[in-house]
């Protein structure tokens, strides 16, 4: 979900825990949930600062059951109040965040510290319909017909579930069919024409397919790019941190740019990822920087971190 998306749905929480109040405590219970729907993201600033290892942190803590419970506790004691109030938009602010990050391909530690991430792979992160319903639910309680947004919201999300994981079950049976004797997953994505892509890859290549219905009869080739194994390839798997990314990522492959001197600098990617951004900026990955004898001089990881 978009940061806008996770403000809508804290405007949604707070506006119904607010309904009725007095406009001061309005304000406070409302802004108070505003900034438990985006609190959980604050997590990005390790990925900024910390690069791969750090990057690694995201929809870790922050995105779990205690943190909900520890942002709850922190608004209550602002307040005498409206303690418990303030303690119900804290919590169920920050676990709207929570819900729409769990149905996302990366999910989210919702029991930390257990290690084990709930993934529903169903909802791209800049998912547009999501976006939309819950714009829909945010208009409606602006104009106070609360009853309409939650009647909206309990038809509109299940529905939308239901066509994704149809879309994902057909998806898949095609890339059986289609992409037979290939490695291949699926994934939602944030486009319109191309709600679903199959990832894939074989012995000399990896490739990306598009799904652009729930009843496509075939797969729609998109992209290809070779699987290096040459020399500065192999030299880069040295890196303790080029050696997590491939365990991490699912379909990773390399580039290589040659430098002046003789080295290189590979850059290993997700191919997921790669699909995402799209032929413009500097590549998402892993960049390392290698003398002409294999030595590896620096490394510098760039995030894929979008806030649209």
């Amino acid at each position: 979900m978009t940061p806008a998306g996770h403000l809508l749905s804290g405007y949604l929480v707070g506006d119904w825990l607010a309904a009725g109040r007095e406009p001061r405590s309005r304000r406070i219970i409302l802004a108070t949930a505003l900034a438990a729907g985006l609190a959980p993201d604050g997590d990005v600033v390790f990925g900024l600062l910390g690069g791969f290892w750090g990057a690694s942190i995201h929809r870790g803590f922050t995105h779990s059951l205690l943190a909900a419970l520890g942002f709850g506790l922190c608004a209550a004691a602002l307040s005498r109040r409206h303690r418990r109030v303030l303690f119900a938009a804290g919590f169920l602010g920050v676990l709207s965040h929570i819900f729409w990050d769990t149905l996302n391909v990366w999910g989210v530690r919702l029991f930390w510290p257990a290690f084990w991430y709930l993934r529903g792979n169903l909802v791209h992160e800049r998912d547009l319909w999501a976006l939309a319903i819950v714009l829909v639910a945010s208009v409606l309680t602006w104009r106070e017909r609360r009853r309409a947004a939650v009647v909206w919201l309990l038809i509109a999300i299940p529905v939308y579930l239901l066509t994704q994981t149809l879309w994902r079950h057909h998806a898949r049976q095609l890339a059986r069919t289609d992409l037979a004797g290939r490695r291949a997953d699926v994934y939602p994505t944030g486009q319109i024409r191309c709600a679903w892509i199959a990832v894939s890859a074989g012995v000399s290549d990896l490739a990306v397919h598009c799904v652009p219905t729930p009843w496509a009869a075939r797969l729609t080739p998109i992209s290809q790019v070779p699987a290096r194994e040459d020399f500065f390839t192999r030299a880069s798997r040295r890196s303790p941190a080029v050696r997590e990314f491939l365990v991490k990522s699912a379909f990773s492959y390399a580039e290589e740019q040659p430098t002046p001197d003789g080295g290189a600098r590979v850059v290993w990617r997700d191919l997921r990822e790669a699909y995402e951004q799209g032929p413009g900026g500097v590549p998402t990955g892993l960049h390392v920087l290698l003398s002409r004898d294999g030595a590896i001089l620096s490394e510098r990881h760039q995030w894929w971190l979008k806030l649209w």
